[in-house]
């Protein structure tokens, strides 16, 4: 359903969805149900930046090297020094965000005011 190309093929997977789990599994139907339209909150945006709102892949290179570099420390002395490593391999380039596909589109966020 997530990589549907718009929100009518959206739409038609997740009727496609319920009426298949409805007969095999109820609580995958309760499940599904209960997460509602929180599962689809990227349909709230420009289809151009569907991709990048999909996916965790940035959050997870981050966490991955963060991990990597703190593996080695026996530990960190303090909060500071935990920042600090984590905005020191940002800023170095040692770990690098792609650039949001579609951000040329985006104006407000849904529900707030542009600011002047």
């Amino acid at each position: 359903m997530i990589y549907a190309a718009d929100r009518e093929a959206v739409e038609k997977a997740r009727v496609t969805f319920v009426r298949k789990w409805k007969l095999r599994s109820k609580a995958v139907l309760r499940s599904f149900e209960e997460a509602g339209d929180a599962l689809f909150t990227f349909l709230r945006y420009p289809t151009a930046q569907w991709k990048a709102l999909r996916t965790t892949n940035a959050l997870e290179r981050i966490n991955e090297e963060f991990r990597r570099r703190t593996k080695t420390q026996a530990s960190l002395p303090s909060e500071d020094a935990v920042l600090l490593l984590l905005f020191g391999l940002l800023r170095s380039g040692a770990i690098t965000l792609r650039r949001l596909v579609g951000y040329e589109s985006m104006t407000a966020l849904p529900g707030r005011q542009q600011a002047a």
